[in-house]
């Protein structure tokens, strides 16, 4: 979709009267001067409406509501901080059930999911979406344990690559020491 300016808009409104010349004298550049402005005015508002909605805030919107929570959001990307913002404003007290708390650990900016572990007050925290511990894991494991009820232990849970998964990607050594650098690398290998 192409984008219309308000230049063009005004000169489109202003044609059916046929009393101004709209390309060129003092009437024309009054016409692109007016546009300009509304054009400013109108980036000026869409910036400032889109930052005022979570969902949608890219910079300084964001930045705004991290200053109003009890935490810091720990993020990779602005859609993991968008989504860790939302998933701190639900903190409220009573969010004691599992569906609420995985909701709510979305807040360290890591799809991470809370289940009951089989042993007594215990939970189990694991990373579905992520291979290995995560990036800065003390700093997550940090902020669930603040997040999740204190009367509760965390055990945590990671995905690592199967052996028959890694053979049947790097069937040698050839294949490993070209796709890998580090154990790490090849420890997590997709």
């Amino acid at each position: 979709m192409i984008k219309l300016g308000y230049t063009d808009y005004l000169k489109q409104m202003l044609l059916p009267l046929g009393i101004y010349d709209l390309e060129e004298g003092i009437g024309a550049e009054e016409i692109r001067v007016i546009g300009k402005q509304f054009d400013e005015l109108f980036d000026t508002l869409e910036e400032l409406s889109r930052e005022a909605v979570t969902e949608q805030a890219e910079s300084y919107g964001l930045k705004n509501y991290e200053a109003l929570l009890p935490y810091m959001p720990a993020y990779i990307t602005a859609q993991d901080e968008r989504n860790a913002v939302l998933a701190l404003l639900r903190i409220r007290g009573g969010c004691f059930t599992r569906e609420l708390l995985e909701k709510t650990l979305s807040g360290c900016g890591i799809s991470a999911s809370i289940a009951e572990s089989g042993i007594a007050m215990t939970v189990a925290v694991g990373f579905p979406k992520n291979r290995g511990i995560p990036e800065g894991f003390d700093k997550l494991k940090k902020r669930i344990e603040e997040i999740v009820p204190c009367h509760l232990a965390v055990e945590y849970s990671f995905n690592y690559t199967t052996w028959q998964e890694l053979m049947a990607k790097l069937p040698s050594w050839t294949a490993i020491t070209e796709n890998t650098d580090c154990w790490r690398e090849f420890e997590i290998y997709e």
